[in-house]
C-alpha cells in the first residue's frame, strides 16, 4: 500500500509526543475477565459486603497456614487465592482462541451495547446520574487545567490522539449502584431501519462494529493502572480518596461499585487511532481491504431506541450521497451499566441495563491506501470473483443433475433459466463481443468495419484491445431517410486508456485548510475513430456536436450479511460495448453494478431456493452450506444509491501540431486521415485531452456553484472505501453526442485520495 502523504494535519503534529506520554495496557487475565469478555447475563456477586478478614494461626512444623478466624468464606480457594479477582465463569478456559474466539466476542456486553434496554429518564438512577464527555487538546494529567476543544471541528487521521476525561456525578442522596463503567473509541457500520409509523414493532439495526477500544483505566476494573509512561503506581492501591486538586473531582471510583451521593468522579482517558484494522475484522472472508478503517460517513443516529426518538441536529447533516439510513461513524462514549433489579422494582430475570449513556461523535477521513500494483490485484479481484461465480454455478449444476436423476421434468421447467449466462464471462474480449447485427447492410461487411476500428483503437493507444487495457464503445453511424429507414455509413469508436484517475479529498469547509493545495482537475485521453467503407462519393466524418461529463457516485450496502468478495470498477461498469442496431442504450440503461452483479446472483438466489425446496430442505443429496448460502444472498440483496453529479467545467485540449491548444467544442480539433493496412476502408481519427475539474460540479436539476465558490461547499465526496457490508466507488462517465442523435459513453475510474 502506498505511504500517507507528506502532508500532516495541524492536530497530528503532536502525536510523537503524546506517544511518549501515554502509557500502553496490556489487561492481566483476570481484568480481561472482568472487563472486555463481560458476558451478557448477570453473574450473581456480591460487591457491598466487605471480604472476610483472616489472621495468622500458629506455626506449624508443616509451614504457615491462613485460616479464617470468623465464619468459613462460602468461595473457592481458587478465588480466595485472587480476590480482589473474581474467577468468571470458566467453561471456556480450556478451549483455544480459534475455537470459539468469535462466539465469545459476540456474547460479550462490549459488543452488544446497542442491544441493552435503557433506563428511562424519569427513573431515579437515570435522573440523578450526570454523566459528560469532555476531548481536551492534550495529554490530561492531575493538577493541571485541561484545554477543552470542540471535537466536531476537526477531521482524524490514523495516529491521531483523542484525549479527554468524563465525569460522573450523583446528584441525589442516595447511592447509586453499578457492575461497570466503559469508556470506548467505537467505529461501527450501521444499518437502521426506520419504523413505518405508530405501533409498527421496533426494527433492531444492522451494526457491524469494525473498532472497539476500550481505556482501562478510564473505565471501573480491579486494579490501579499506570496510565502513564510518568507513572509508577502500585496496582493493589485502590488509591481511595484520591482528588484532582485543580477542581476537587474524586478520581477513583468505589471498590464497591457506587456512586456516592453528592460526589463527582473523574476519569482520564486517551486514545489513538488504529493505522489499520485488526485482521479479524473480517474474518469469515480475509479480505484485506476491510481491514482498512472506513470514513465517517452519512449521517450517525443513536442506536438505542429511547434515544432514536430525539430530534437530529440538521445543521450538522453533510450531503455525502450515503443511503438514508446507513452511516459508518466514530465516537467516544460513556457508559453506566447495571442489572435491571438493582433499578426497576419489578424484574422477572435479570439483566443488564443502561443507567447512562454518552457519546460523543466525531469524523475520521483515513489516509488512502492504494494497491501497490493495481493491475496484479485487478487480476486478482477477477480471478477470484470468478472463481466464486463458478462455485456458485457448480451448486446449481449439481442440483440440477439431482432433479434429473429423479426425472422430474416438471421441475426442471420451472426453474429459472436466466442463470446459465455465466457470469465470470460478463467481461469478455471485444473480438467475442462482435455478434451478428441484423440491419440491411451485409453483416460481415459491419463486423469487419467493427474489427477495422478495433485495431486502430489499438494503435492509435499503444495497447491490444484483447489485453483489456482500454475502455471501448463501437457504435454503428446511420443516417435517416425520408421514408424513414436508416442507412448504415460507417461505424464510430470512442476509446480512453484503462486507468485510474485521482482527485484530492476535499474536507468541508470547517475543517479545510485554506494553506493545502487540493487536486481537483482530471486530464483524459480521447481517441475517436471513423471508419467506412471507400466508395465513389466520399464521405466528410461527422463532427461530434458536445462532449459532457458526469461525476458518478455509487454507493452500495448489504442490510444483514456480509459482501464476500472484494470489488472493483470491472463491476459498476463494462470495460468494451458493442451497440445493435436494435439496442438503444442512453442513460442509466447502460449496464452498472445492479446488471451486472446484483440481478445475475439474485436470479442465482432464486435458483438455488427453488431447489432447495423441490429437492427438500432435509434431503442429504443436495445441501448448500449456510456460509455459501448466505455470500450469495448478500450480492443479492444488494442495494445501490448511484448519484450523477454533472461536472459543467470541460474544455478541450490538443497537442497536435495543427490544432494546439484548448477549445471549448471538439469539432476544433479536426478530423485526420490514418494510414490503414486496409485497403478497402477509409480511417479518420481525432485525438483529443478532455481537461475537466470536478470543483465545479453539481447534482442535476441544481445550479453550479456561484463564482468564488467550491463545489465543495455544498457536498462532500469521501475517499472511496469497502467494508464488509458497504462500498463506495467514483467514476467518471463522457459522453459524446453527434447530430443524429447518437451518444457514445465510456467509463473512467476514479480514486478519491487522502
Amino acid at each position: 500500500m502506498g505511504d500517507p502523504p507528506e502532508f500532516l494535519p495541524l492536530n497530528s503534529v503532536r502525536s510523537h509526543e503524546d506517544d511518549k506520554l501515554v502509557n500502553s495496557i496490556l489487561p492481566s487475565y483476570h481484568m480481561f475477565q472482568a472487563t472486555i469478555r463481560r458476558k451478557m447475563v448477570p453473574q450473581e456477586e456480591n460487591f457491598k459486603e466487605d471480604p472476610p478478614t483472616y489472621e495468622m494461626s500458629p506455626l506449624h512444623s508443616a509451614g504457615i497456614t491462613p485460616v479464617p478466624s470468623g465464619i468459613q468464606s462460602p468461595q473457592s480457594e481458587g478465588a480466595f487465592n485472587a480476590f480482589p479477582f473474581p474467577i468468571q465463569d470458566s467453561e471456556d478456559d480450556d478451549e483455544t482462541f480459534n475455537q470459539r474466539s468469535a462466539d465469545l466476542w459476540e456474547q460479550t456486553v462490549l459488543a452488544n451495547v446497542h442491544k441493552l434496554d435503557q433506563l428511562s429518564e424519569k427513573n431515579p438512577a437515570s435522573k440523578n446520574l450526570n454523566v459528560k464527555v469532555h476531548i481536551t487538546s492534550a495529554v490530561c494529567q492531575k493538577g493541571v487545567k485541561p484545554n477543552i476543544i470542540d471535537i466536531s471541528d476537526y477531521e482524524f487521521k490514523q495516529g491521531d490522539f483523542i484525549h479527554g476525561y468524563i465525569t460522573i456525578q450523583n446528584t441525589s442522596t442516595e447511592p447509586i449502584p453499578f457492575d461497570m463503567v466503559y469508556v470506548v473509541l467505537e467505529g461501527e457500520l450501521a444499518v437502521v431501519q426506520a419504523n413505518r409509523g405508530p405501533g409498527e414493532p421496533f426494527y433492531q439495526p444492522t451494526v457491524f462494529k469494525f473498532l472497539n477500544m476500550l481505556d482501562l483505566f478510564a473505565s471501573w476494573s480491579y486494579a490501579n493502572i499506570d496510565r502513564l509512561a510518568t507513572d509508577n503506581g502500585d496496582p493493589h492501591d485502590w488509591c481511595y480518596g484520591e482528588t484532582d486538586p485543580y477542581d476537587n473531582t474524586v478520581l477513583s471510583i468505589d471498590v464497591k461499585r457506587l456512586f456516592q451521593p453528592g460526589v463527582t468522579y473523574k476519569r482520564f482517558f486517551s486514545f489513538r487511532l488504529p493505522e489499520k484494522l485488526l485482521d479479524d475484522n473480517c474474518e469469515i472472508h480475509s479480505l484485506d481491504v476491510h481491514c482498512q478503517p472506513p470514513p465517517s460517513v452519512g449521517n450517525p443516529r443513536s442506536l438505542n431506541v429511547y434515544a432514536r426518538t430525539k430530534p437530529e441536529v440538521n445543521d450538522q447533516k453533510l450531503k455525502d450521497f450515503s443511503l438514508i439510513d446507513t452511516f459508518a461513524s466514530y465516537k467516544v462514549a460513556a457508559r453506566v451499566i447495571g442489572r435491571a433489579s438493582q433499578y426497576l422494582n419489578r424484574v422477572n430475570k435479570d439483566r443488564y441495563i443502561l443507567a447512562a449513556d454518552v457519546n460523543l461523535p466525531f469524523r475520521v477521513i483515513p489516509y488512502s491506501a492504494r494497491p501497490d500494483y493495481r493491475e496484479q490485484w485487478d487480476q486478482q479481484v477477477r480471478a477470484l470473483f470468478k472463481a466464486f461465480v463458478e462455485l456458485v454455478e457448480e451448486k446449481i449444476k449439481y442440483g440440477k443433475q439431482v432433479l434429473r436423476s429423479r426425472d422430474d421434468a416438471n421441475s426442471l421447467k420451472s426453474i429459472s433459466n436466466s442463470s446459465t449466462t455465466s457470469l465470470s464471462n460478463n467481461l469478455t474480449p471485444i473480438s467475442s463481443a462482435l455478434h451478428p447485427v441484423r440491419l440491411g447492410l451485409d453483416q460481415e461487411k459491419l463486423r469487419q468495419l467493427y474489427r477495422v476500428s478495433e485495431s486502430m483503437t489499438g494503435k492509435s493507444t499503444s495497447v491490444k484491445v484483447n489485453d483489456s487495457a482500454v475502455y471501448l464503445h463501437l457504435s454503428p453511424f446511420k443516417k435517416k431517410s425520408f421514408t424513414g429507414s436508416s442507412k448504415v455509413l460507417g461505424v464510430l469508436s470512442l476509446s480512453t486508456p484503462k486507468t485510474e484517475y485521482a482527485i484530492s479529498y476535499v474536507p468541508p469547509p470547517r475543517f479545510r485548510n485554506p494553506m493545502q493545495n487540493y487536486e481537483t482537475k482530471v486530464r483524459i485521453p480521447l481517441d475517436l475513430t471513423y471508419s467506412f467503407e471507400k466508395s465513389p462519393t466520399n464521405q466528410i466524418p461527422p463532427e461530434p456536436k458536445k462532449i459532457s461529463c458526469e461525476l458518478v457516485v455509487l454507493t452500495a450496502r448489504s442490510k444483514k450479511h456480509f459482501i464476500p468478495v472484494e470489488m472493483n470498477h470491472d463491476m459498476c461498469f463494462r470495460e468494451q460495448v458493442v451497440d445493435d442496431l436494435d439496442v438503444k442504450n442512453h442513460g442509466d440503461e447502460y449496464d452498472n453494478l445492479d446488471s451486472i452483479v446484483i440481478r445475475p446472483f439474485n436470479d442465482y438466489y432464486n435458483t438455488i431456493v427453488k431447489l432447495i425446496k423441490k429437492i427438500g430442505f432435509e434431503s442429504d443429496e443436495f445441501r448448500v452450506e449456510t456460509q455459501l448460502f448466505k455470500d450469495i444472498k448478500s450480492l443479492a440483496m444488494l442495494q445501490t444509491k448511484i448519484i450523477n453529479l454533472v461536472v459543467p467545467d470541460v474544455s478541450i485540449g490538443s497537442s497536435t501540431d495543427k490544432s494546439r491548444g484548448v477549445y471549448e467544442l471538439p469539432a476544433s480539433v479536426p478530423w485526420v486521415q490514418a494510414d490503414s493496412s486496409h485497403s478497402q476502408y477509409n480511417i479518420y481519427t481525432k485525438n483529443i485531452e478532455l481537461l475537466l475539474d470536478v470543483n465545479s460540479c453539481h447534482m442535476k436539476g441544481t445550479s453550479p456553484p456561484s463564482p468564488g465558490k467550491s463545489a465543495f461547499d455544498y457536498i462532500c465526496l469521501v475517499p472511496d472505501f469497502q467494508q464488509c457490508l458497504m462500498v463506495r466507488f467514483y467514476y467518471f462517465r463522457i459522453s459524446v453526442k453527434y447530430g443524429n442523435g447518437l451518444v457514445q459513453l465510456v467509463n473512467v475510474p476514479v480514486a478519491v485520495n487522502c
